[in-house]
């Protein structure tokens, strides 16, 4: 069977997700037409790595020269700026496809350029996308949130295929809330997770190790949990004090955490009091004493303040 021939991209945007994309959709076979970004620069520099690829700061200008149209741009500027390419003189929009990248959102701000002709859909690829050589790792196999109309849809679905994403397949049509829900659960496992990394990187100093040197110690094991996660599941992974009812090292954290600042010691201790409740969930067996010594512990404001470790 012939293959279809890939349309020309246009990439609105020339943040971390369009450097992260427009170099692996070139080598992919994609043609990228055009870049645009408000800074000159930062267009030109993307579009040096891509052959035939033009800058400017006009988006109008970039979305005539595509068939699909990916808008690469903050969540909060995605409506705005639909409503603008939608009102361009002399553009037409039938025969294009427009997609979005934005987690928490739908087809809702796209609605102005499929009222004009556009499909519209959505494109959310579920992966911290930073640096594109780690981009170029980490992204093959990663989860991807599709939504659209059906001709974006069909775009949606052979972009991921080429960048060898996996769609994610969800039980029903999701509603706002449920989107707002889904992006809240990728925000926890990517960014909350690098704040507790730097959290993790500070107490490691403060023992006496560089900053380098705590986070490739660090960042082996905070691998390791994941790979575990993700081979054996949420239950077979756990481990530490809490999931063994030890109670006294967990007092111990808590105290030299209250020590150095309250508020971390709060973090630790509700994100304790969640460990504890998955244990329990995944049926881990704790004995009754060990339980009550462990939640009277969670349950207290502090970890041991002014006394040093309780239980």
């Amino acid at each position: 069977m012939k293959r279809s021939v890939r349309p020309r991209i246009a990439i609105i945007g020339t943040g971390k997700l369009a450097r992260a994309l427009a170099p692996l959709l070139a080598d992919r076979g994609y043609r990228i037409a055009a870049i645009a970004g408000r800074r000159p620069g930062a267009a030109r520099s993307l579009c040096r790595a891509l052959r035939g690829a033009s800058p400017t700061t006009v988006p109008e200008r970039a979305a005539a020269s595509a068939e699909l149209i990916l808008l690469a741009v903050p969540d909060r500027e995605i409506e705005s700026l639909a409503l603008r390419l939608s009102r361009a003189e002399g553009l037409t929009w039938k025969g294009k496809t427009v997609l979005h990248h934005a987690g928490a959102l739908g087809l809702e701000p796209l609605r102005p350029l499929e009222r004009s002709g556009a499909a519209v859909g959505v494109l959310h690829p579920l992966q911290a996308l930073g640096d594109p050589a780690v981009v170029r790792e980490v992204l093959p196999g990663s989860r991807a949130r599709l939504e659209g109309t059906p001709k974006a849809l069909a775009e949606a679905r052979r972009l991921v295929r080429d960048l060898e994403l996996v769609p994610l397949r969800m039980k029903r049509k999701m509603t706002a809330r449920e989107r707002v829900a889904y992006h809240a659960a990728a925000s926890l496992a990517s960014n909350d997770l690098l704040s507790l990394l730097g959290l993790a990187v500070d107490l490691m100093q403060s023992a006496g190790l560089g900053r380098r040197a705590a986070v490739e110690a660090l960042a082996p094991l905070a691998r390791g949990t994941l790979t575990q996660a993700e081979r054996r599941g949420l239950g077979a992974s756990l481990t530490g004090p809490v999931v063994r009812g030890d109670a006294e090292t967990v007092a111990a954290h808590l105290a030299e955490l209250e020590r150095r600042s309250p508020r971390d010691a709060t973090l630790h201790r509700l994100l304790s009091e969640r460990l504890l409740e998955l244990a329990q969930r995944e049926g881990h067996s704790l004995s009754a004493a060990d339980r009550r010594r462990l939640s009277r512990l969670l349950a207290r404001p502090s970890g041991g303040r002014g006394g040093g470790p309780t239980v």
